[in-house]
C-alpha cells in the first residue's frame, strides 16, 4: 500500500477551493478540513468549493462528530460530494472535541458513537435505517454514479481504536510520533482486525502528528512546545484510563484534562497561553516529530515499518512546502 499524506486545518471562510487547490499543487493526497462552527465556515460547503478546483487530492471531512450532526445528516452532506468529485470523498469522524466544546457539549459516550456509526455506515451503503416509528435512507441519491464512502474514525483511546479497526475504512490515530505509542495502537488494531475477520490490508492506518520542519534538531524541540497540546489533549479524555498511559505522556495528559481552554485551540493561538503551559521540551520532542528534513524521514520510515500508511500534518507556510519537497518524497520512496 503506498504511503500517503494528509494536510490540515481551519480553512478561511469561502477559502476551501484555494487551500484544495495549493494542497494538490503540493503533493499532498488528502485534504482534511477542520470542523469547528465557531472558528471555521461550514465544513461540507468548502469541501463543495474544492471539488470544483481540484482533480485528484481527496477531501476529508472533520472529523465531524455525531454530537452536533445526526448521522443521517452526515451521511446526506458527505454523499454528494463523493457523487461530484468522481468518489474522491473521505468522511471523517470522532467523538467530538473543539466543535463540541464551543456547543456546550461533551464529547459522545463510546456506545453512542458504536450506535450512530452503524447508523452513518448503513447510509452511506444506501442502506434502510430502521427506528421505533420510522425508516430512513438516502432516497435522493436514486441512479446516480456513487460509490460508498470510506469512514475514517479518528481516535486515541484504546475502546474507539478497536472500533475503528473493527468498523471503519481508515483509522485515524491521534497518539503522536513517538514508536512507542504506535506500537501500542497497533497491537491494539491487529487484535480487533482479527477479532473482526479483517486484516491490515482492509483498513488505512493514519497517523496525526505535531511536526516541525527546521534547520537542526534543536530548533525542532523549540518549535514543537506550542503545537503539542492540542493534539496530546485528545488523549485526555473522559473515559481513557490515563492510568495505562506511560509517566511522562500521564503527567500531561492529567493536566490537560484538568484544564485545556479551548480558546486556545487552534494554529492561531498565541503561544504563551494555559494550555503549552504543561509542555516541555522533552515531552514535545516525545509526542511531536521536529528537525530537518533528514531527521523526519528517518522517524516516519519508523512508523512505515510500524504499518503507518498516511501521515497527517497541520504546518504553515513556509514549512508545509518544505515538508512537501523534502519529506514527503523520501518517505514514499522508503516504502516502494
Amino acid at each position: 500500500m503506498p504511503v500517503e499524506f494528509s494536510t490540515t486545518g481551519f480553512c478561511p471562510a469561502f477559502g476551501g477551493g484555494k487551500v484544495a487547490r495549493e494542497s494538490e499543487a503540493l503533493g499532498f493526497d488528502v485534504q482534511m478540513f477542520g470542523e469547528n462552527h465557531a472558528m471555521a465556515a461550514d465544513v461540507f460547503g468548502e469541501m463543495r468549493l474544492a471539488v470544483a478546483e481540484t482533480a485528484r487530492i481527496k477531501l476529508l471531512c472533520g472529523p465531524v462528530n455525531f454530537v452536533t450532526r445526526d448521522p443521517g445528516v452526515v451521511a446526506s452532506a458527505i454523499a454528494p460530494i463523493q457523487v461530484a468529485s468522481g468518489g474522491r470523498a473521505i468522511c471523517g469522524i470522532a467523538r467530538g472535541d473543539s466543535a463540541v466544546a464551543m456547543a456546550g457539549r461533551r464529547p459522545q459516550r463510546q456506545a453512542d458513537l458504536e450506535r450512530d456509526l452503524g447508523y452513518l455506515r448503513t447510509y452511506l451503503d444506501r442502506g434502510t435505517v430502521s427506528f421505533p416509528e420510522r425508516e430512513s435512507r438516502l432516497e435522493w441519491i436514486g441512479e446516480l454514479a456513487y460509490a460508498p464512502v470510506p469512514v475514517e474514525l479518528v481516535c486515541s483511546g484504546p475502546r474507539t481504536i478497536a472500533l475503528a479497526a473493527q468498523r471503519a475504512e481508515r483509522i485515524g490515530l491521534s497518539v503522536g510520533g513517538s514508536p512507542e505509542r504506535v506500537r501500542w495502537a497497533m497491537e491494539i488494531i491487529d487484535k480487533a482486525l482479527a477479532e473482526a475477520g479483517r486484516t491490515r490490508d482492509d483498513v488505512t492506518v493514519v497517523a496525526f502528528i505535531p511536526f516541525a520542519v527546521t534547520d537542526d534538531r534543536a530548533g525542532g524541540c523549540a518549535a514543537l512546545v506550542p503545537r503539542v497540546s492540542g493534539w496530546a489533549h485528545m488523549s485526555s479524555f473522559p473515559g481513557i484510563d490515563l492510568s495505562q498511559q506511560p509517566e511522562r505522556m500521564r503527567r500531561v495528559t492529567e493536566a490537560l484534562r484538568a484544564g485545556y481552554d479551548y480558546r486556545y485551540h487552534g494554529g492561531n493561538a498565541p503561544g504563551e497561553n494555559p494550555n503549552n503551559r504543561v509542555i516541555d521540551e522533552d515531552f514535545a520532542d516525545w509526542f511531536g516529530i521536529g528537525g530537518p528534513p533528514s531527521y523526519i524521514v528517518d522517524r516516519l520510515g519508523e512508523l512505515v515499518e510500524l504499518g503507518v500508511r498516511c501521515f497527517g500534518s497541520a504546518l504553515g507556510p513556509g514549512e508545509r512546502e518544505r515538508f512537501a519537497r523534502d519529506v514527503m518524497p523520501a518517505v514514499r520512496a522508503l516504502a516502494d
